[in-house]
């Protein structure tokens, strides 16, 4: 066995030491040497040419194919990308474009219902004709923070009038007795002021206020005016006089004026203004009782201001022309008024104070060249309506 492998492996060694022969023609030069040496009949030669030139397409086309197969999905994939990306973007403005047109029909529609909102509420503060209906009008001169009085009216239902007097309509004098002490003050930011010391009773178209001696409203420069003026808030509607005695019958003599007090007129020709109480609360009241002879003077200088404690109510650079034809007083903007471009509140107060002051005169009003026909129940195409009083406050608030 030793010996068959020593053959076996001189064998191998032998092998190896062959030297290795290397061809180094292409197939073609091959072919073709054959060829020539006639290894190949005529036919043959043909059919082998053939299949040679067959096999270059069929490469090429299975090299293409495979090329397509590996381009396509990446081709597609770039294609669904940027389809992608491109219907995102149109996504994008779309929803930009939505989001634009969403927020200003949002903006519209609020400015719209800010409108609707403020036209809806009713910023009127005086009472007309049409609200006492089933009521009955009670009216209070209460002392104001800057000394002076501010007229305030209570619509006080008539169930309750017939409940406290048996009767409807009952005089200025049954209203003030019974209705002044339960009426609360300081609920609306005003100190106590009533009922007036003394005994309230009347006479004809007079009311007449009897004083004790030393009474609260003869001290001090102020005492007088606010007193007076309080009567005149309290019972102009009723009366056309108010006077005052002392305890013997006699005319009343304030200390501060030093002769008896005369026969206070109630119905008088003020123009009114904007009051502020010390807690923010506004008020439509007479100029410190500043009287007019005409209603062009009394409107007229509603644009002046002349102290500090009532402001004007005709808005800063609102202007206006006034006419009088009969019963009705004609205030015609010099530019055209768009009450909407105003401070709604500010705006109420200017048209009533207006209204108000002509009242005073047993007078209407007629607007021109305002941009709106009706605004917070105005119908500016016509005479507005003559207020009965100013200033209405809350029958639950002030009185229980």
């Amino acid at each position: 066995m030793s010996h068959e492998k020593w053959d076996d492996e001189k064998i191998e060694q032998l092998l190896s030491n062959v030297p290795k022969i290397h061809d180094h023609r292409s197939k073609d030069d091959v072919l073709q040497r054959l060829i020539d040496d006639g290894v190949f009949d005529e036919e043959e030669t043909k059919i082998v040419k053939k299949k040679k030139r067959n096999w270059i397409p069929i490469t090429i086309s299975a090299a293409a194919l495979i090329l397509f197969a590996i381009l396509i999905p990446s081709f597609m994939k770039e294609l669904n990308q940027t389809s992608e990306v491109s219907e995102e973007s149109m996504k994008m403005e779309s929803t930009e474009d939505t989001s634009q047109m969403e927020q200003e029909s949002a903006t519209e529609l609020a400015e719209n219902r800010t409108m609707m909102t403020m036209d809806a509420v009713n910023l009127s503060t005086a009472v007309y004709p049409d609200e006492i209906e089933g009521k009955t009008i009670f009216q209070l001169g209460l002392a104001s923070d800057a000394a002076d009085s501010v007229p305030v009216t209570v619509l006080i239902p008539n169930e309750r009038i017939m409940e406290d007097f048996g009767k409807i309509k009952p005089t200025g004098v049954d209203l003030y007795n019974q209705y002044a002490p339960l009426f609360d003050e300081s609920s609306i930011g005003f100190s106590e002021y009533h009922p007036y010391v003394g005994k309230i009773s009347e006479q004809n178209q007079q009311v007449v206020h009897t004083l004790p001696k030393n009474p609260p409203y003869d001290s001090g420069s102020a005492g007088p005016a606010t007193y007076e003026a309080s009567l005149i808030d309290t019972f102009s509607y009723y009366y056309d006089e108010a006077i005052t005695l002392d305890e013997t019958g006699s005319p009343f003599v304030f200390s501060e004026v030093g002769m008896p007090n005369k026969p206070i007129q109630l119905k008088n020709q003020y123009n009114y203004y904007r009051h502020t109480q010390a807690d923010g609360s506004e008020y439509l009241a007479p100029n410190f009782r500043l009287t007019f002879s005409t209603i062009e003077e009394a409107i007229s200088a509603m644009k002046e201001e002349d102290n500090d404690i009532y402001q004007s109510v005709i808005i800063e650079g609102v202007d206006f022309k006034i006419s009088v034809e009969g019963d009705i007083v004609t205030v015609a903007f010099t530019d055209q008024l768009d009450l909407m471009n105003y401070d709604q509140q500010d705006a109420m107060q200017m048209i009533e104070g207006i209204l108000l002051t002509a009242a005073n005169f047993n007078m209407q009003v007629q607007f021109n060249n305002i941009v709106q026909t009706g605004w917070q129940g105005f119908n500016f195409s016509e005479p507005l309506p003559m207020p009965i009083a100013a200033n209405e406050v809350s029958y639950e608030l002030v009185l229980q």
